[in-house]
Parts: C-alpha cells; sequence; structure tokens
C-alpha cells in the first residue's frame, strides 16, 4: 500500500474486512443435510498444517496451513496472491 498525505485515504485503511480461511467439507447428500441439527459435526479430511485459501472481503488474498494454538485453530499465512 502506497503511503499518501490523503484523509480519504485515511479512511479507506481503516475500513474492516471480514478475514476467512475456507477449506473444502466433504460431499453430503440432501438427506444429509437435512438431518443436520445443532450440535452435528461436519468432518472435513484437513489435518493440522493442511493448505486452506484465505479470503478478504470474499477476494482470493492468498493461501495459508491450518494449525492449533493453545487449543484454538488458527491460520499461519505462507503465500500472498500477485496483483491483478
Amino acid at each position: 500500500v502506497t503511503q499518501m498525505d490523503s484523509p480519504q485515504l485515511d479512511r479507506l485503511l481503516d475500513l474492516p474486512f471480514e478475514v476467512e480461511a475456507r477449506l473444502p467439507g466433504p460431499t453430503l447428500r440432501v438427506s444429509q443435510l437435512l438431518n443436520l441439527r445443532a450440535g452435528s459435526l461436519i468432518c472435513t479430511a484437513h489435518p493440522a498444517g493442511a493448505s486452506v485459501g484465505v479470503f478478504a472481503g470474499n477476494a482470493y488474498i492468498g493461501s495459508g496451513e491450518l494449525y492449533v494454538v493453545n487449543g484454538r485453530h488458527a491460520v499461519r499465512m505462507v503465500q500472498f496472491s500477485e496483483k491483478s
């Protein structure tokens, strides 16, 4: 990001973006989807250390690796996408 003396840029840099790591889930049949309840688990085949896509504002920004840190799930950024 290029730094400029601009109040508009300062406001833009403070905009919040939801960041999410997306990992593929299993394929479920409609009957399985209808049987999901609160507390149901949908297991993935992604272990800790697996690669996942990272998105900000629904735009792909790079890839990361899944980790478990102090009992919490985390993603370590590994690679950032090139600007188009």
